[in-house]
């Protein structure tokens, strides 16, 4: 099954994942399991979305070596062969000239993790590579940008050079529909860097920290209220993500509305939130796959899913070990969603939910 066509902008890596069952003791000896797996933003939509027969045009953050190599020949098995898909993925100029594949660790302390991820932001060597084959992706339905580790100024002249900007550009000249998923590189430049680009987006997901600290001036640190008043009047639609608290949505065209989806508790079968935010993008771009002036309903249903691909994702360790099929989570999908569904709040009622929020992610 071939749907869409989705373009994922993002990195990918190896992550090595050590796993202590219990607090790590700095400066003592501590025992623990250590796996290796592939990752990073990028790789985590691309794995999921194909899983699921979505036909997806990865342009990934990653070096011609043994580790691309490898995380190619991972592309590859997710894919059926002679499909849009693998074609993209085994196409001449997929790995990025002189880059090393990028490798990061991932320490798991019971509930708790730790991301230690290795600095590749000398030279901008993302950008010449987008320039040569965004041109691949120019039949894509929708377009998912991830976090870019090298779009740094200080490795930059000037804005114009950052290949988040010169994604957003391309693809809102196609009138495509574009979901963003910013990392640290990308937020560290704050609301007023990126207000114009904002724009031409169609969703931008962030979580409750990310989102606050982006929308932060000048030491103040607006309220979920002013900040969603704020993506109201860019015009936007918006996820913010609670950790394993659920997640709120802001929808464009519905001013002074949220929807919430409520957490869903996985109890003993917890096992790692490592990709969680990831799986919720892929969860949410396989339903609005290209639909701008989506309603209401199908909001809802986005969000719904992608809850689903996110609580799913927290059962196995990394952020794309273990995908499902099609039909594996859309099975999981109908058995946690039953009296789940989204809440919407308007009005008064928004403002008091939004208050609960703030107040207990103080």
């Amino acid at each position: 099954m071939n749907k869409g066509n989705i373009a994922v902008i993002g990195g990918a890596n190896i992550e090595y994942i050590v796993k202590s069952k219990t607090d790590i003791v700095q400066g003592s000896k501590n025992f623990v399991d250590i796996e290796e797996l592939f990752g990073g933003g990028g790789l985590n939509y691309a794995l999921r979305l194909m899983s699921t027969g979505i036909s997806v045009c990865p342009l990934l953050y990653i070096g011609d070596d043994n580790i691309g190599h490898g995380i190619q020949k991972t592309l590859i098995f997710h894919c059926e062969k002679n499909s849009p898909t693998h074609a993209h993925v085994t196409r001449d100029g997929f790995f990025v000239n002189g880059l090393n594949t990028i490798r990061s660790m991932i320490i798991v302390e019971g509930q708790h993790r730790t991301i230690l991820a290795q600095d590749q932001n000398n030279e901008n060597l993302f950008l010449p590579y987008l320039k040569n084959e965004i041109d691949s992706a120019s039949d894509a339905t929708s377009v998912l940008i991830g976090h870019i580790h090298n779009d740094r100024m200080d490795i930059n002249e000037n804005s114009s050079d950052l290949s988040t900007i010169f994604a957003i550009d391309y693809f809102s000249r196609c009138e495509k529909f574009i979901y963003c998923n910013f990392g640290s590189t990308q937020l560290e430049y704050g609301f007023s860097f990126w207000k114009e680009k904002l724009k031409s987006i169609d969703v931008l997901q962030l979580n409750i920290d990310e989102v606050r600290s982006f929308f932060k001036n000048d030491g103040y640190t607006p309220t979920l209220l002013e900040i969603i008043h704020a993506l109201n009047d860019l015009g936007i639609s918006a996820i913010i993500t609670l950790d394993k608290f659920g997640a709120i949505g802001v929808m464009k065209n519905k001013v002074d509305t949220v929807f919430l989806a409520r957490a869903v508790e996985l109890g003993d079968d917890f096992v790692d939130s490592t990709g969680a935010g990831d799986a919720f993008c892929a969860g949410m771009i396989s339903v609005l796959d290209g639909k701008s002036d989506f309603i209401p309903e199908e909001f809802k249903e986005a969000m719904e899913v992608a809850r689903s691909w996110a609580v799913y994702a927290c059962k196995s360790y990394g952020g794309a070990n273990h995908c499902p099929s099609a039909g594996t989570i859309d099975a999981f999908h109908q058995k946690i969603n039953q009296g789940n569904e989204v809440i919407e709040y308007a009005d008064d009622r928004m403002i008091d939910i939004l208050s609960l929020i703030d107040s207990t992610f103080s």
